[in-house]
């Protein structure tokens, strides 16, 4: 009876919209998404890194796309510019000396074989010099009242460079996580590295040195080892990132040979770290460094285009579906140094220009807003900009549905929804799902299928959310038919953030157009 009304319930609504839903349902194909894939991924795009010709490239091609399909600009725009700060270490000029006692603590850092730290400011000074600061260890560098913890307790750290760890604070409760402290096993904002260098520039630090581990982080120190050769950005908005003399992430080997400096090992690091009466320890360590950072402004764009709803009063509320289509670019040396970013996002903006064509086919009430977002790789810029400088009243928005890395690997009997249970729209997944079956079972929309890793804070609905703004996150499911249960993790390793994320021979999108008619039914 529930899955009739269910059904009866999506027949009225797409009666109510005046189309045949089918007409542009059937526009979803897995062709159409793999040609926008193929295009966007090649390398005449070099890697669409913000601010590049390849990114120009994109720009042009998204925006045709908008304007075949027939999207309605906003404001006479189908775009909306961010204006950017590129800030990139000078290697040969740039230095980092850490001592204990005097002497030298050894490591390998940005350009050497094998690096295990690597650093860079993000102060937007032309020159940063720190001379012997001493370090101080301040556990996850949290300070959250609503759950009475404070990992400073009074301690200045005004000018020190301040070692912490990636992650919540891992409470265990009968040998699970205590739900009671920061979600139990779900991270927090807390713990996402964007707020443990917020902290330090909250407290004066001279900058911030964090201990990386695979587990903590929920990747492994390879997405970050080239840090300090890579070009960042941030918005030249107030407020946007935080501006600190110095950054660093050191891998958990090297972490562990700073933690024995001073009479400890880095488990037990994370031991004293999740105790409420933890206070900071003084590792003896001394830092000082020389950066210089080449620092210019530029500009990009988000691109966005409206397929207008067809209720003379809900038309004026919009519904957001983004996706970012910038990656990294392209670097210097030798063989292969495109980041082509086929499942990283090229598969995410293809996945909104074609739900952007089956809806200007079949629209629905309210209108929806197709937004390819710039810059999201160096922190989520472009959705931070639309959402800060929104060309409509941001009120009129009442949904964002996000799309970033979702399955191109084949049918699974899953789909990753982050966010599903923290909304109504996640209850429109749910509702929906239970009509889909796979193997004669409902197809399963989950939450994060990887909690501690944080994905909500990873991508472009975060921005959104921070607004008050309901949002979920659609990513690949894991659960796929005929292949091994690990399939999905180890491609993702294979391929994250590496010249590799290409289009390959194990590319199937049956499993994505099956999804994106799932989320067109939402």
């Amino acid at each position: 009876m529930k899955n009739l009304l269910a059904c009866a319930l999506l027949l009225l609504l797409y009666s109510c919209s005046g189309q045949n839903v089918n007409d542009g349902k059937r526009l979803i194909n897995k062709e159409t998404l793999l040609q926008h894939v193929k295009i966007l991924s090649s390398d005449e795009f070099g890697g669409r890194a913000p601010a590049t010709e390849g990114a120009r490239k994109a720009v042009d091609y998204i925006s045709s796309q908008f304007t075949k399909i027939g999207l309605a600009p906003i404001n006479g725009s189908h775009t909306q510019k961010l204006d950017l700060i590129r800030y990139q270490k000078v290697v040969d000029k740039s230095w980092l000396k850490i001592k204990e006692d005097g002497k030298l603590f050894s490591f390998r850092t940005d350009g050497e074989k094998d690096e295990n730290l690597t650093f860079y400011s993000t102060s937007l000074n032309p020159v940063d010099d720190i001379t012997d600061a001493e370090i101080i260890f301040v556990g996850y560098a949290v300070e959250a009242p609503e759950h009475d913890w404070d990992d400073f307790k009074g301690v200045d750290v005004k000018g020190k460079i301040l070692l912490f760890l990636n992650n919540d604070p891992q409470i265990m409760k009968d040998g699970m996580y205590d739900p009671e402290y920061f979600k139990g096993e779900s991270r927090t904002y807390y713990g996402r590295h964007t707020y443990k260098f917020e902290q330090a520039m909250k407290h004066g630090a001279a900058g911030g040195l964090l201990i990386h581990t695979t587990y903590s982080a929920g990747y492994p120190f390879q997405v970050l080892s080239t840090g300090g050769l890579s070009p960042h950005f941030t918005l030249d908005l107030p407020g946007a990132g935080a501006k600190i003399p110095f950054l660093a992430h050191v891998d958990s080997l090297t972490s562990d040979r700073i933690a024995r400096t001073f009479g400890k090992t880095l488990p037990e690091l994370f031991e004293l770290a999740k105790r409420k009466d933890f206070k900071p320890i003084n590792t003896g360590l001394k830092l000082s460094a020389h950066i210089e950072t080449d620092i210019s402004k530029k500009e990009t764009v988000n691109i966005f285009g409206v397929a207008e709803g067809t209720d003379p009063k809900l038309k004026d509320e919009y519904i957001v579906f983004s996706a970012h289509y910038d990656h990294l670019g392209t670097r210097d040396g030798e063989g292969d140094q495109i980041f082509n970013g086929a499942w990283d996002n090229a598969s995410g903006t293809a996945s909104i220009m074609n739900l952007a064509e089956a809806f200007a086919k079949s629209p629905t009430k309210r209108s929806l807003i197709f937004l390819a977002c710039a810059a999201e790789e160096s922190g989520s810029l472009g959705s931070m900009a639309f959402t800060a400088n929104c060309p409509l009243p941001l009120k009129q928005i009442v949904g964002n549905i996000n799309i970033d890395m979702p399955n191109v690997h084949g049918l699974t009997r899953d789909i990753a929804v982050v966010g599903i249970n923290s909304n109504s729209i996640g209850d429109a997944f749910k509702t929906i799902a239970k009509n889909i079956l796979v193997e004669g079972k409902p197809f399963l929309p989950t939450d994060d299928p990887e909690p501690n890793a944080g994905l909500f804070y990873r991508s472009d609905q975060v921005n959104f959310a921070k607004k008050g703004i309901p949002a979920v996150f659609v990513f690949s499911g894991k659960d796929f038919i005929g292949k091994p249960d690990n399939y999905k993790a180890e491609r993702r390793l294979e391929v994250y953030h590496k010249v590799a994320d290409e289009i390959n021979s194990d590319w199937d999108l049956t499993g994505l157009e099956r999804d994106l008619k799932f989320v067109f039914d939402v």
